[in-house]
């Protein structure tokens, strides 16, 4: 049996993870918008949709691709693939057309698996894919025309199918906010999942008797470790939702018994603003984990903690990485830290030549595992990209951030061109693509502004094509929403004569507009400059 760091892993694939935690029978393995997936059922189902896809032709390799809400169907699909060898991609359930087909054109699914209340957007991305997925509908199969119910694929024998799975098979792509690109599809392996397991389970100090409320989604990598895989490691039970919602956040925490969480910086920021109550402190959480150091400011987790009675410990980590490298433990933390890596990572800090810089010196986050194969394997379809990630063997978080003395680390910022907007990270890239596309913008910025809940707000700025008038920012809005995700299409719009550029290579100076902040920008909340 493999050695992790001296402890022996339950299990070191996804497979024979779900078969082992069969034993623990009727507990509730993941309650998902209060439909119950006990462990037993887990593993039988599972099994009903890994033969089933078998039938159709899946095999080692291939990528099932999901684009669902939140529910109990998408981790019987997921663990369906992991007893074949399959490779589970969930879409984000935000995209629409232009960056949905662009997400499923670069996964190549060979089959698809769509809710019902999401097909209007899958319908329109159809015609720009150059390929056609076996598709399913979770829900009216008259949704998508030609499609399957996704009820066939638990129509099948529950015995489980013969399959040759390992731990550096690959298991998931999921999907991570470019910096200068389109999204980046990660590919992880098995043992990726098992490894933030077994970290998850060190800093929650987790056991059976817990119960984690995740309030992220199936196509996150925090939504997959904290509602599924770390409570299936840890034999406990995970609860999940359809959206986070603050005024019902705390009765779920009650309702569940919850003991874990996982708010992201906006959902703090948000939860904070309810009206205080005498229930504040009457639950039952007693640690939240993976509070990224970039997501939320010091006095506000330091508030939050106060007010609802729950440490929450901050994390550095990324997907390409894994979560949860970094961190406080409820035992060592210190003040602007966001930990140590407790023997998972290396971490150094260098100057723009990747040249180590002194202790107490803001420079670039690096980082490289010590455990094989629990990070990342590649960027599916970018080569170029996943060699410069790892330039000199060391992942480049593209983040600037210093060490102490005694080895914590310090996240200072963002070095590159992302947003990070209600806990999605979008690319300015990305954004930016879909307003040149409009006739009347000849060039365009995109950077992040503060918010006023936290994190960031996207702001535009628009340089018109000459000769032409200036369009309305409404109507540059709806452009936008019509083609991106909606956490993705811009609050503020603001017209330039031309933009500062940088005298290298005559970039776009972003920290030049970022640095005049919201200013006198129209504001789509208000409708108005």
């Amino acid at each position: 049996m493999v050695e992790i760091l001296g402890k022996t892993p339950h299990a070191t694939t996804l497979r024979d993870l779900v078969i082992m935690r069969a034993s623990l029978g009727e507990k509730p393995m993941l309650i998902c918008r209060d439909e119950v997936l006990t462990y037993a059922d887990a593993d039988r189902l599972s099994n009903r949709v890994a033969n089933a896809l078998l039938a159709r032709g899946i095999g080692k390799g291939d990528v099932v691709g999901t684009f669902m809400y939140n529910a109990v169907e998408q981790a019987l699909i997921w663990f369906g693939c992991a007893k074949i060898g399959a490779i589970y991609a969930a879409l984000n359930v935000s995209l629409a057309k232009d960056d949905l087909a662009y997400s499923l054109n670069d996964t190549g699914a060979k089959l698809l698996v769509v809710d019902e209340e999401l097909a209007p957007a899958f319908n329109e991305a159809r015609s720009l894919l150059n390929f056609a997925p076996d598709t399913y509908v979770h829900g009216d199969v008259e949704a998508v025309p030609g499609a399957a119910s996704a009820k066939d694929l638990l129509d099948a024998a529950e015995t489980l199918p013969d399959a040759d799975v390992g731990m550096t098979d690959p298991m998931c792509i999921v999907y991570t906010g470019g910096s200068t690109s389109m999204p980046k599809g990660v590919l992880v392996s098995h043992l990726y999942y098992i490894v933030a397991a077994m970290r998850y389970q060190e800093i929650a100090e987790a056991t059976q008797d817990d119960v984690h409320y995740a309030n992220s989604h199936f196509f996150h990598i925090g939504g997959q470790q904290f509602g599924v895989t770390s409570p299936l490691y840890c034999g406990m039970t995970g609860v999940m939702d359809k959206w986070f919602s603050a005024s019902r956040y705390w009765d779920i925490v009650r309702k569940y018994n919850a003991t874990i969480l996982d708010p992201l910086g906006t959902m703090m920021s948000v939860l904070l603003l309810q009206p205080e109550s005498p229930l504040d402190k009457q639950h039952k959480a007693r640690v939240g984990v993976g509070i990224a150091a970039s997501q939320v400011r010091r006095e506000l987790k330091d508030e939050f903690e106060a007010r609802f009675g729950t440490p929450m410990l901050e994390v550095y980590s990324m997907t390409e990485m894994g979560v949860l490298l970094i961190s406080e433990r409820l035992h060592d933390r210190r003040i602007g830290s966001c930990g140590k890596p407790h023997g998972w990572a290396e971490v150094l800090i260098v100057d723009a030549e990747d040249n180590p810089v002194p202790t107490g010196t803001t420079g670039q986050i690096l980082l490289r595992p010590s455990v094989p194969n629990s990070c990342m394997m590649r960027y599916i379809n970018k080569p170029d990209e996943t060699i410069a990630a790892w330039q000199n063997l060391w992942y480049h978080s593209g983040d600037l951030g210093y060490l102490d003395d005694d080895g914590y680390v310090y996240f200072v910022g963002r070095e590159a061109h992302w947003i990070r907007r209600r806990g999605e990270n979008v690319s300015a890239f990305e954004v930016e693509k879909a307003l040149t596309a409009h006739p009347a913008v000849q060039d365009c910025g995109v950077v992040g502004v503060p918010s006023e809940i936290g994190e960031e707000d996207i702001k535009a700025y628009i340089e018109v094509v000459a000769g032409m008038a200036p369009p309305p920012p409404e109507e540059l809005v709806a452009w936008c929403a019509e083609r991106i995700a909606f956490f993705k299409v811009p609050r503020y719009v603001e017209f330039v004569a031309e933009f500062p550029r940088t005298m290298t290579k005559n970039e776009i100076a972003r920290h030049e507009l970022r640095a005049q902040g919201i200013g006198d920008a129209w504001d789509a909340q208000a409708g108005k400059s």
